[in-house]
């Protein structure tokens, strides 16, 4: 398995120092970025020896996918330069979360809302993989979105996409915030990508307890053997990854 720190782009040589094998970059941070500060981003990058595999925060959080305030060409126009830095960057996977883009309006129904969602991502999908980039669609807990809080709502929702770019992420603290049953990881995989970080505080998990073991322990049984990203909070985060870094690659 392979370790990666959520993070803000500009930290890679931080990350890669501390012993991450990745960095996974905030999408709708760095998509926005003025021409030359991403230039001074790639030049960063070419002397790393660590690249920035995966993103999170597909959409910025003004922009809305379900209900009356989506705009299909404004959607398109800001994948299209996001997913052309990904491949600058040399990044192939970015995750779905943004919960505020995805709430259910008050005048519509779940399921309005859900056959919505489904047309969005697949859009999305189609438009990544042009640039041979996969989506992973990340289940939220109920106090960031009211649509997709399990697992098994973000199956049903890459069944209904049906595109093979199109994958699930498992989040330890969302699932722990929810209450989902960790054996779900078996049912729901496989997986694209995960994520981690603890229930209590969302802080990094920089010591050996049962929440972490039990994650490891299904996602063993469900054969997953790629990333995990830390995605979390920390008043001193390169001291707390180090620490973080070190239980993770203990599980393995």
């Amino acid at each position: 398995m392979r370790f990666g720190l959520c993070t803000d782009i500009k930290n890679v040589k931080e990350v890669e120092s501390l012993g991450f094998d990745y960095i996974e970059g905030k999408l709708n941070q760095f998509a926005l970025y003025p021409q030359a500060e991403f230039d001074s981003v790639l030049e960063l990058f070419s002397t790393s020896s660590i690249k920035m595999e995966t993103a999170c925060l597909l959409l910025p959080k003004s922009m809305v996918v379900i209900g009356d305030k989506y705009s299909k060409e404004e959607l398109i126009s800001y994948l299209n330069v996001a997913f052309a830095r990904m491949d600058k960057l040399g990044s192939k996977l970015v995750v779905f979360g943004s919960g505020k883009s995805r709430v259910v309006p008050e005048n519509q129904s779940w399921q309005e809302s859900f056959k919505a969602l489904v047309s969005v991502t697949k859009l999305i999908g189609k438009i990544a993989a042009d640039h041979g980039i996969s989506i992973a669609i990340e289940p939220l807990n109920r106090n960031e979105t009211n649509l997709i809080n399990s697992l098994c709502e973000g199956a049903a929702l890459q069944a209904c996409v049906n595109l093979d770019n199109v994958g699930l992420l498992a989040d330890a603290y969302h699932m722990r915030a929810e209450g989902e049953d960790m054996s779900r990881i078996i049912t729901c995989s496989p997986l694209m990508h995960t994520h981690i970080a603890l229930k209590e505080g969302r802080v990094y998990p920089t010591y050996k307890c049962e929440e972490v073991e039990d994650f490891f322990t299904y996602l063993k049984k469900a054969g997953y053997d790629n990333r995990m990203s830390i995605e979390g909070k920390s008043d001193d985060w390169k001291a707390d990854s180090l620490k973080a870094l070190s239980v993770l690659r203990s599980y393995v």
